[in-house]
């Protein structure tokens, strides 16, 4: 009969333990919480849909400059969740230098905008964007804003979306 080792049987099932432990958390990443971008759909929908003149346009939060209007398409910037909102602007509109904690992913529709990264960044040195343009700002970038009147942008991202102006 063979003699096995106490120590040595404890230390393989706390080893096989800590392999079923590791192969359940990669296999199933969101246990215990929702899948991020997985939409509610009522019953019986398979298509969640936004025809663009049904977009209801309601003033951008207080926490923004004025001249804007949202959107929002899909989620809610607030959860941390995927959300998809679009900003209307009124006239010439500028964002001051301001950071985000996660990535912002920005298509326009519209119209031009345009970006400068840095607190002393200007107008006359962003980049131009204009229809179907698509770009990604990092997080924590610091950047600023400007948009001509009539410049519709897409912006996508996994919430809860927040904005830190420097001046804060």
């Amino acid at each position: 009969m063979m003699k096995t080792n106490r120590k040595s049987k404890s230390t393989h099932v706390f080893a096989l333990f800590g392999l079923m432990l590791s192969s359940l958390l990669l296999c199933c990443p969101t246990y215990g919480q929702s899948e991020i971008g997985v939409m509610e759909f009522p019953e019986g929908a398979v298509q969640h849909t936004v025809y663009a003149n049904d977009i209801q346009w309601n003033p951008c939060p207080g926490n923004l400059p004025e001249g804007c209007n949202i959107a929002v398409l899909e989620g809610s910037p607030q959860q941390p969740d995927l959300f998809t909102v679009r900003f209307k602007m009124d006239g010439s509109f500028y964002m001051p230098p301001h950071r985000h904690p996660k990535d912002e992913r920005v298509t326009i529709l519209e119209g031009k905008a345009y970006v400068a990264f840095g607190e002393a960044g200007t107008r006359e040195n962003a980049k131009g964007f204009g229809p179907g343009d698509y770009y990604v700002n990092k997080r924590e970038a610091i950047h600023q804003v400007w948009a001509d009147q009539g410049t519709i942008l897409q912006i996508t991202g996994i919430g809860p979306w927040e904005v830190h102006f420097l001046d804060e």
